[in-house]
């Protein structure tokens, strides 16, 4: 595709005469691959900010599990002591006959 520049500065024209000189390629390919570089990086920072929200996202919904799985967890140890408390279990003891029952190690679990 083809694109004019229409009534740019000529100090801007000389600047980009001098670096293309430089680079030893003519001003249309300095220009060209100003123009692909830059829409790259526009395209690279579009894509950081996506992931920056997606990970945001992520990282309020680890935030809300967390959160519910240590209610659950406070929930289930009140419903076990009031279990060991309503079938006159001392808790230790009550954790003990687990063990020995079901093969439960509460320390693979920590």
């Amino acid at each position: 595709m083809e694109i004019k520049i229409r009534d740019l500065d000529v100090r801007a024209v000389k600047v980009l005469d001098e670096e293309a000189k430089k680079q030893k390629v003519s001003r249309n390919i300095l220009l060209k691959r100003m123009v692909e570089d830059m829409v790259r990086f526009d395209g690279i920072k579009l894509a950081e900010k996506e992931l920056d929200v997606t990970v945001s996202r992520v990282a309020d919904g680890l935030e809300i599990t967390f959160k519910r799985l240590d209610h659950l967890e406070k929930r289930t140890l009140k419903l076990y002591l009031l279990l060991c408390d309503a079938l006159g279990f001392d808790p230790k003891e009550a954790d003990h006959i687990l063990d020995q029952t079901f093969g439960i190690d509460d320390k693979a679990g920590e």
